[in-house]
C-alpha cells in the first residue's frame, strides 16, 4: 500500500460563532472539525462573541478568542465578523512579525464571508463555507433580506479563489445556478455515539421508546409550530394509544421569546409534551438514544446535523420533504408534506403502528450515516481542501 504524505502542520482561524461549547449548527460544525484538526496536530483558533456566556480560553486543544457583537437581527454575525477580521488582519500584518500568522481563514456564511476580502489581503488563504440559504429565513424582514443576499455576493466574489465550500449538493447547484460558481462539496458529519444507559431522562418523567423527539433551535425555520399540533392529533393508535407516548422539544429561543410563548401556546396543558430546554451531554445523547422516533419538521436547511444524528443513532427519522432533507435521508427514513400538520399527524400514527418495520429501516439508515458522513471522513476532506490552497502559491 502507497503511504500517503504527513500532511503540513497548518494555522487556521474560524469565524465567527455564536459559542463555541453552547451554539448550534455553525457551532457544533466549528467544534467537531476543529478539534480533529487540532489532533492531527493543526493550529486551531475560533472567535467566539462574548456575550453568549463565559468563554474557555482553550477547548478541545483549540485556542478561543472572545470578540464583542451588537446584540440584534443580523448585525450580531456581521459586527462580531468585524471585530475578528480586525483581529486576524493585525495578528498577520508584517509589523506584527512575531505572531504565528493564519494559513487559513475559514468564513462561516454570509455575514463572515464580506470580510474574506480583509482575510486574504493579510496574507491568508480565505475559505467561504455556506451552511443554508440564510437570507431565506423567516426571521429576517425585507430589508434584513436584502442586505444578507448584498453580502453572499460580496463574500463569493472575494473569498480565495476555488475556496468557495456548501455543506449540500442542494446548495451548491442553487449557488452555480446563482452565481456561476459551483462551490466544493463537503457535507456536514455525525459521530456515532455509545450507547448510553436511561439515568437523566428519568428525571424528566420519560420512559425510554415511549417518547418522539425535536431537538433543534426553538425558530420558525426549524418547524415545531407544526410538530406540537400534529401530535396533539394522535389519539388511539398503537399499543395502549398515544397517551403513552410523550413529546420532547429539546431546544432554546434566545431572543426568540415571543416565538417560545407560542409553542407553549400550542402545547397548551398537555401534560404529554416537554420542553426540556437547551440540552447537551448526556441528556442530549439519552433523549436520541431512547426515543422512539426523531423528527424533523424543518422549512428550510443546510444539511442538518441534528438531523444527521437522530440518523446515526438508529431510531426512525420523520423529516419534512425539502431537498435538503431528503439528501440526507435517501430512503433510509420517512417525510412528510413540508408544514402540513395533518400529513405530519398521519405519518407518525403511521411510524407508530409499524414500529418493527421503522427500527428496521433505521439500522440502514445508522450504516448509511457511518459510511457516508462521519467526521473523520469530513476532516479529511478538509485538511485536504485547505492544504491545496496552501500548496497551490497563487490563487
Amino acid at each position: 500500500m502507497k503511504n500517503l504524505p504527513v500532511p503540513t502542520p497548518m494555522r487556521i482561524a474560524f469565524f465567527a460563532v455564536k459559542h463555541i461549547e453552547l451554539g448550534g449548527g455553525i457551532e457544533k460544525f466549528t467544534f467537531e472539525l476543529g478539534k480533529r484538526l487540532v489532533q492531527r496536530g493543526h493550529d486551531v483558533t475560533v472567535y467566539s462573541m462574548r456575550h453568549y456566556g463565559a468563554l474557555p480560553k482553550n477547548v478541545e486543544g483549540m485556542r478561543v478568542i472572545g470578540v464583542p457583537s451588537l446584540h440584534f437581527s443580523f448585525a450580531e454575525k456581521l459586527s462580531a465578523s468585524f471585530f475578528a477580521a480586525i483581529r486576524i488582519a493585525g495578528r498577520n500584518a508584517p509589523l506584527f512579525f512575531r505572531s504565528k500568522k493564519y494559513d487559513i481563514v475559514h468564513h462561516h456564511i454570509a455575514a463572515s464571508g464580506a470580510f474574506a476580502l480583509l482575510s486574504r489581503m493579510s496574507g491568508a488563504k480565505a475559505v467561504l463555507q455556506m451552511h443554508g440559504i440564510d437570507w431565506k429565513r423567516q426571521r429576517w424582514s425585507s430589508f434584513g433580506q436584502w442586505f444578507i443576499r448584498f453580502l453572499e455576493r460580496i463574500a463569493v466574489r472575494t473569498a480565495t479563489k476555488n475556496a468557495f465550500t456548501a455543506v449540500s449538493q442542494v446548495q451548491c447547484d442553487f449557488y452555480e445556478k446563482l452565481y456561476g460558481v459551483r462551490p466544493h462539496f463537503i457535507p456536514t458529519g455525525c459521530e456515532i455515539k455509545e450507547y448510553v444507559e436511561p439515568q437523566e431522562i428519568l428525571k424528566l418523567g420519560l420512559e425510554p421508546k415511549k417518547y418522539i423527539l425535536f431537538a433543534s433551535r426553538l425558530v420558525a425555520e426549524k418547524g415545531p409550530q407544526y410538530l406540537i399540533p400534529a401530535f396533539r392529533q394522535l389519539t388511539g393508535c398503537c399499543a395502549g394509544g398515544t397517551a403513552d407516548y410523550k413529546l420532547v422539544i429539546a431546544g432554546d429561543a434566545k431572543d426568540n421569546e415571543d416565538f417560545k410563548r407560542h409553542l407553549y401556546d400550542l402545547a397548551g396543558n398537555d401534560p404529554r409534551i416537554i420542553f426540556p430546554g437547551f440540552v447537551s451531554g448526556r441528556l442530549l445523547d439519552e433523549l436520541f438514544h431512547h426515543a422512539t422516533m426523531y423528527v424533523q419538521p424543518s422549512e428550510l436547511e443546510g444539511l442538518s446535523i441534528a438531523l444527521l444524528e437522530g440518523l446515526g443513532y438508529g431510531i426512525p427519522v420523520l423529516a419534512s420533504n425539502i431537498p435538503e432533507n431528503i439528501e440526507a435521508v435517501a430512503d433510509t427514513g420517512y417525510y412528510f408534506e413540508n408544514k402540513s400538520v395533518d400529513d405530519l399527524a398521519q405519518k407518525l400514527r403511521w411510524i407508530l403502528e409499524n414500529l418493527e418495520e421503522a427500527d428496521s429501516l433505521a439500522q440502514t439508515a445508522k450504516q448509511r450515516i457511518m459510511e457516508k458522513f462521519s467526521w473523520n471522513r469530513v476532516t479529511d476532506e478538509f485538511e485536504e481542501f485547505y492544504q491545496k490552497l496552501i500548496g497551490r502559491g497563487s490563487e
